[in-house]
């Protein structure tokens, strides 16, 4: 039997890097960010690589251990989603052979890097409510005004020799499967460029790329994006948007809604092929209950394939807010967890009014149902909705919007987040 079919192994220690903007590194992007397994400002990916906790690591997944790190996999698998470890596995499971060449310390005589998951700076053109300065330079000035800012941080953050990161990866040109680009925003940096450059020169555009973008603009120079997707066997695209309208440009300050619009049309009009193509929404407290509305937004401005759903339609896909805790879902009053569920138990009929098809409902009922297990996984915490509360009104005096005009689902009311009134 398959190692791989446990509970608790992953293969990404054994494939996979992730690194921060400052250097920070993880075996993947779902790992806890407050435990790093090295830094690359520190170490080579070498050294990172048989770094005491990557070994300790291995071990315990050999022992089938939980590793306390891993724990949003197993939460988001407790709910019957469907997890980053378990797309690891199954997409790269052919490495298995990989756990049988583990030493009885845990470390491994090779490195093959065979997914990459590189977040070289934090530059980015928007500043999203969950978000900070370690992923997006454009919070730097906020993270000042509110005290949270490192002594001697700049606004901009990247691995302090560059040069070398990618003269470090350059060898592993030649056994990378799967490259994923993040933020910061991807497609402003230079440095995702320089990589597909380099694939492009060593023909190894066979690779699957794989993009968390925000989608707000297509141009760098005078390079187009368009223009290196179409070289490109295997582009997966998943366009990251947590809102829209107003209730978007509030969760994600910079968003603008008729430019993201244009984008997605362009791209849907450009008959670039992909292996995978959808939006990723994160989800907490402040869209918990605009997700239903934005669902049906994309329906009317046919960014999804409704009426003619299959396994190459846009697909969806959500993933909840864990941290920071203030804008946990799990946490918010029960009354407005129980305003999900009665959404919910009425969504098909909504869904059908507009022309749905059964295939396209039912993918859609599904998400929703992992949603709202995972809402209902914890109980309302008061101090986490107070900080909810206050963090979400500091923001608002440096920002100059408001809440109370924005969000009709807590009837425009910060108050009705903190209140002990349940039902």
């Amino acid at each position: 039997m398959s190692k791989l079919k446990g509970d608790t192994i992953c293969l990404a220690p054994w494939i996979s890097i992730h690194n921060w903007p400052d250097g920070k590194t993880y075996p993947c992007c779902l790992w806890d960010s407050n435990d790093p397994v090295g830094n690359l400002n520190e170490s080579s990916i070498e050294e990172i690589w048989n770094s005491d906790k990557m070994k300790q690591t291995r071990l315990g997944m050999l022992k089938d251990e939980k590793i306390s790190s891993c724990s949003r996999c197993y939460e988001i698998e407790s709910t019957g989603d469907y997890s980053y470890r378990e797309r690891i596995n199954r997409l790269h499971g052919k490495y298995e052979n990989y756990l049988n060449d583990t030493n009885e310390d845990g470390s491994l005589d090779y490195m093959n890097l065979h997914l990459w998951d590189l977040r070289i700076s934090n530059f980015c053109n928007l500043k999203c409510r969950s978000c900070g300065s370690e992923l997006s330079s454009s919070w730097y000035q906020d993270a000042k005004a509110l005290g949270v800012i490192p002594e001697g941080r700049k606004s901009l953050i990247s691995i302090s020799d560059k040069s070398k990161f990618l003269d470090d990866i350059e060898r592993h040109y030649k056994c990378v499967d799967e490259i994923y680009f993040a933020g910061g925003e991807p497609l402003l940096m230079p440095e995702h460029y320089t990589i597909l450059d380099r694939l492009i020169d060593l023909g190894r555009t066979d690779v699957n790329i794989r993009y968390s973008t925000n989608f707000s603009k297509l141009t760098f120079g005078k390079k187009h994006i368009f223009d290196y997707w179409k070289q490109f066997n295997n582009i997966e695209l998943y366009i990251s948007v947590d809102g829209v309208g107003k209730i978007g440009e509030y969760i994600r300050k910079g968003f603008d809604n008729e430019i993201f619009g244009q984008n997605v049309k362009a791209f849907r009009e450009s008959g670039i092929p992909t292996t995978s193509f959808g939006y990723t929404v994160t989800y907490g407290v402040l869209n918990i209950l605009h997700l239903f509305d934005m669902v049906i937004d994309f329906m009317k401005r046919d960014f999804l394939d409704y009426k003619t759903f299959n396994h190459l339609s846009p697909t969806l896909v959500f993933n909840p807010i864990t941290y920071p805790p203030h804008y946990d879902c799990k946490f918010i009053p029960d009354r407005f967890k129980s305003a999900f569920k009665e959404r919910l138990n009425n969504y098909a009929y909504e869904l059908r009014e507009l022309g749905a098809c059964d295939g396209f409902i039912k993918s859609t009922l599904d998400k929703f149902k992992a949603i709202d297990n995972f809402v209902h996984s914890s109980s309302y915490n008061q101090e986490a909705m107070d900080k909810c509360v206050e963090v979400t009104k500091l923001i608002d005096n440096l920002r100059s919007e408001s809440f109370n005009e924005i969000f009709p689902y807590y009837n425009n009311d910060y108050n009705n987040l903190n209140n002990n009134n349940n039902v």
